[in-house]
């Protein structure tokens, strides 16, 4: 469901959560994006930064300069609302991934539970468009939703979260694919791997040059397969030669 109006939750002494419905859905997260940037516009006393997610969006302030109530007041006075938000910019972005073997423990798991081949599994993982809901978890971590599958593809999570995910794992989870920016342990089951970074700590490509963080709410991922042992080890060479360069195309994406 989503709220006819904001709920606001305190989420420690610098931080203020607003809520927009209690469901993750692409409706909703184009209704934190219109959220999240009439704040961004507002030019609010106090706001460092704010976090946008699947259903809300979570905001960091200078506690030294405003308070929660105030802050709260300030924001409904801007926010009559949740804003209607059609159309948003929307870029493509095609990740290569090379799907299987020592990269998928848990690929068979994958085509068990939704009853099809692991083949199937990759061929409608890879065919599929992913949206981002939002970025977060570790530094530069997506979540991505399925956009109009052929099969929705789910899993359950492991039971005990494994200690260790190499970096560039993908990864499901429920419907929902993860990509893992840095080592880390983690629960989705593992399908795949990018030989390119999501996030750049140094800032050593050119896409990371005003961020270290590749992707951003709205984005959309293509997954684009590969099969051949030695693309993926030129791809990884190409990344640590700083020579790669992203597929990326700047698009708009409706409801």
């Amino acid at each position: 469901m989503i709220y006819d109006t904001p709920r606001y939750l305190y989420s420690g002494d610098q931080y203020l959560t607003i809520e927009i419905g209690d469901e993750m859905t692409l409706e909703a997260n184009f209704k934190v994006i219109g959220l999240d940037r009439t704040i961004n516009g507002a030019g609010i006393k106090g706001v460092i930064e704010t976090f946008p997610g699947w259903r809300s969006v979570l905001l960091s302030y200078d506690a030294l300069v405003t308070g929660a109530e105030d802050l709260i007041s300030e924001i409904k006075n801007v926010v009559q609302e949740i804003p209607e938000i059609k159309e948003v910019p929307s870029r493509l972005i095609e990740l290569p991934v090379k799907y299987g073997g020592r990269w998928a423990p848990d690929l068979d798991f994958i085509a068990q539970e939704n009853q099809i081949s692991s083949e199937e599994v990759i061929r409608i993982h890879s065919e599929t468009i992913h949206w981002v809901g939002m970025v977060g978890f570790t530094p530069g971590s997506p979540q991505l939703m399925q956009l109009n599958p052929p099969h929705l593809l789910s899993v359950r999570k492991y039971l005990s979260p494994r200690i260790y995910t190499p970096q560039g794992t993908i990864a499901l989870g429920g419907s929902i694919t993860a990509i893992y920016p840095v080592v880390s342990p983690g629960g989705y089951q593992m399908m795949g791997l990018t030989p390119v970074p999501i996030y750049d700590r140094f800032q050593s490509l050119d896409i990371f040059e005003k961020s270290p963080v590749l992707l951003k709410i709205g984005d959309r991922i293509k997954f684009v397969r590969i099969d051949d042992e030695d693309e993926f080890d030129h791809i990884r060479q190409q990344v640590l030669e700083c020579s790669y360069k992203y597929n990326i195309r700047e698009e708009s994406f409706s409801l």
